[in-house]
């Protein structure tokens, strides 16, 4: 613009200066350079709303905008000597540019809509395909009470994250049948073997109420009784609470001495049994593991060894090889292959009329099976009729210590 007055004093005319001026603006796409000057416009075929905007008393040295994204506009107005006043329009056309909005606008409208629709469906499929599963673990709930407790039900589910949900639920129910079958088991197991010292103890107070006052021998036979029956029905009740216990979620395992804790178990019982003989040799072994349940499990099998041994002498060894082995030898009447598959059985007995009189409640092997499942411990029972059993107790590689 500053060029023009010096070309128009050069003698160029007002009409060579626009039309150069316009040659020498830059092309850009959808941009449009339009001049006015007394009332004559460059190049002279515009289009009438371009000469509206020139026309336009509102004028502004700002970027202006014409219409919803239709046109923007730029008007210079410059003074120029020997000239006058020349208008500078510069107008950028943006219906290209607001049909491409609006064409994306709508894209993703129908892609909002298509994705709302494919969703639902998805959902749909989805929920009709687990909502059988949860209509069975809604029956079953409902249904549910401690008489038909069941740990698995069936459930067809191809998702990972349900099945997941499904096998927690199961797992709850196998923890809650567990406990409730413990219980249930106390409750019936006391009721049966108390029944028996309780009608026993019952039979000497008559006694002693009839003729037992002022007769002394039978007082005191009577009283030695009640006495007796006491520590059975005690040793009864603390076997059966064991029994019931979840002892998984209270092992404590602890670096332990096995021979401290054998030695300890035979002082205990010489004074219960002190003409029972038992040789017992090994060196000093640590092992990791329950000093309690330990304790437990070697205590019913050297029991049970001194009780069916018939007196003879009881041999116990500890060998450590790859593992550690504890043998329980003893020389009594011996299990048959029969009585053999019983062993754990609750309150089974090779000879219950024995075993009544030894004070067995036919539970030290229902309390060494549960020992031995907890600490993962392997027991093999090798016996022979009147020759006597042998106990072989291995503890595993990962019980040893290194101490």
């Amino acid at each position: 613009m500053l060029e023009f007055e010096e070309e128009f004093f050069e003698g160029h005319s007002l009409d060579e200066l626009f039309y150069g001026a316009l040659e020498e603006a830059p092309k850009v796409n959808g941009v449009t350079v339009i001049f006015k000057h007394n009332n004559s416009f460059y190049p002279n075929d515009i289009p009438d709303l371009y000469k509206e905007i020139l026309n336009r008393d509102d004028f502004s040295n700002s970027v202006q905008s014409i219409g919803f994204y239709k046109y923007d506009f730029l008007d210079i107005k410059t003074i120029i000597n020997n000239i006058g006043e020349v208008d500078l329009l510069i107008i950028k056309d943006l219906t290209i540019d607001r049909t491409i909005i609006l064409n994306i606008i709508i894209l993703s409208f129908l892609l909002i809509l298509s994705t709302i629709f494919v969703s639902i469906y998805i959902s749909r499929k989805f929920y009709n395909r687990f909502i059988v599963s949860l209509d069975s673990l809604q029956e079953i709930t409902n249904n549910i009470d401690l008489n038909n407790i069941d740990d698995h039900f069936e459930s067809e589910n191809n998702f990972i994250e349900f099945n997941n949900v499904i096998i927690s639920y199961e797992n709850m129910l196998k923890r809650l049948k567990e406990q409730t079958d413990a219980q249930v088991d106390f409750v019936n197991n006391a009721s049966h073997e108390l029944k028996t010292p309780i009608f026993i103890i019952d039979g000497y107070i008559n006694l002693i109420k009839r003729w037992g006052i002022n007769n002394k021998e039978i007082s005191s036979e009577a009283i030695d009784s009640i006495c007796e029956e006491t520590k059975n029905m005690n040793s009864l009740v603390q076997k059966l609470l064991f029994l019931a216990k979840d002892n998984k979620n209270i092992i404590e395992i602890q670096n332990i001495n096995l021979t401290d804790i054998i030695q300890n178990i035979l002082s205990d019982l010489k004074i219960i049994y002190p003409n029972q003989k038992i040789f017992f040799t090994g060196k000093e072994i640590f092992i990791k593991s329950d000093p309690h349940l330990i304790r437990q499990l070697f205590l019913n099998l050297i029991e049970n060894a001194i009780k069916y041994g018939k007196e003879n002498p009881i041999e116990i060894e500890i060998a450590h090889n790859k593992n550690i082995s504890v043998s329980i030898k003893d020389f009594g009447e011996g299990i048959s292959e029969e009585n053999l598959e019983h062993i754990y059985d609750k309150f089974f007995r090779v000879d219950k009329a024995r075993s009544r009189n030894m004070g067995s409640h036919g539970l030290g092997m229902s309390i060494v099976k549960k020992i031995i499942t907890i600490l993962n411990i392997d027991l093999d029972i090798k016996s022979t009729l009147n020759k006597g059993t042998t106990i072989i107790v291995t503890l595993p590689l990962s019980s040893i210590s290194s101490k």
